[in-house]
């Protein structure tokens, strides 16, 4: 997939066609009552990011989203106003070549019926139009954290990008919420959620699996119980993996901040949600400094406010070098 480009006059027009205003809520945005069979990977083997007339060095970048009932802000916030300017400024910058845009909602594999719902890779309207698709289930679990590591699951096993497998260049992965990330997936949840099966048919008992491995289903390695950190490495093989810590909500209560630094050092960024409206360019700046573009042209591209914003939040991505440049 990932065929076209991006317009601000498509965006317009599709504003106007699902009466998207500022007044907005979330129930407005997102109406779907459940999820849809297109979105549940359950039903999916691969999403592909591939080279294209229109595209032809195309990059990968996946969004998640936690739609969990505290962050309904989140969930308006990218649908009214993020996801168009970061298009924008992503042809404006350039910090990608050809970007493909993917939409990962994500919930909770603990407690949820759809803990995670994902979106094509696209590179036109698209992109907005299945964004909108997606069910907002607003559940959760009240259990010290959110399934951020089915993102990290579906990446590393489901998707094919072209940006990677024939240019050996790294696509972009970027997960936000304010909960701490669940320590394990198991082969329970691999297995209700992705359909994937053991990857060894003379030990698979079970006829139901044999037949789906038969007609093409799941056989995607390995499967067993792995922990976050495992899949965080196996689909940092890939993808620039970032996560972006909202300082709201069980910020404060889980010490989430702490707890994501832990888990992935310099790759957990934290946000103020007051500042949500500068996220465009806060990924656009994490794109760049993967991409090993110096701190201060970075900083320079961005007017004051934002700057600082900006600044401060990637400060830890920073070489060590860099941070001492930096004036907050």
């Amino acid at each position: 997939m990932g065929r076209g480009s991006y317009t601000s006059n498509d965006w317009n027009r599709l504003k106007t066609d699902r009466n998207i205003s500022a007044q907005s809520t979330v129930n407005d945005l997102y109406r779907s009552q459940n999820m849809k069979d297109q979105l549940n990977p359950y039903h999916v083997k691969y999403r592909e990011s591939c080279d294209s007339m229109d595209n032809p060095a195309s990059t990968a970048i996946i969004i998640g989203l936690d739609v969990t009932g505290s962050m309904g802000y989140l969930s308006e916030e990218i649908a009214k106003n993020s996801l168009n300017r970061t298009m924008n400024e992503i042809y404006a910058k350039d910090p990608v070549s050809n970007p493909h845009i993917m939409f990962m909602a994500i919930g909770d594999s603990k407690s949820d019926e759809a803990p995670l719902q994902v979106t094509q890779f696209e590179a036109d309207i698209r992109i907005a139009e299945q964004l909108l698709d997606i069910y907002f289930e607003g559940h959760g679990g009240g259990n010290g954290g959110e399934s951020y590591l089915l993102a990290w699951y579906f990446a590393a096993r489901h998707t094919r990008i072209d940006c990677y497998e024939k240019r050996h260049q790294k696509g972009f992965l970027f997960t936000i919420g304010d909960e701490c990330c669940h320590k394990d997936l198991t082969v329970g949840e691999i297995t209700n959620f992705f359909g994937d099966i053991s990857a060894d048919p003379a030990k698979e008992k079970n006829p139901e699996n044999l037949l789906q491995r038969i007609f093409g289903k799941g056989d995607t390695g390995v499967i067993r119980d792995y922990t976050s950190k495992e899949l965080f490495d196996e689909a940092s093989e890939k993808y620039e993996i970032f996560h972006i810590v909202l300082k709201a909500g069980a910020y404060e209560y889980q010490h989430s901040g702490a707890a994501w630094k832990e888990l992935i050092g310099n790759r957990a960024i934290e946000l103020d949600p007051k500042d949500l409206d500068k996220l465009p360019e806060l990924l656009i700046s994490l794109m760049q400094a993967a991409g090993g573009k110096p701190a201060r042209e970075i900083s320079n591209e961005w007017p004051g406010e934002v700057s600082a914003v900006v600044m401060e939040a990637i400060h830890d991505f920073l070489p060590d070098g860099e941070k001492g440049m930096l004036n907050f």
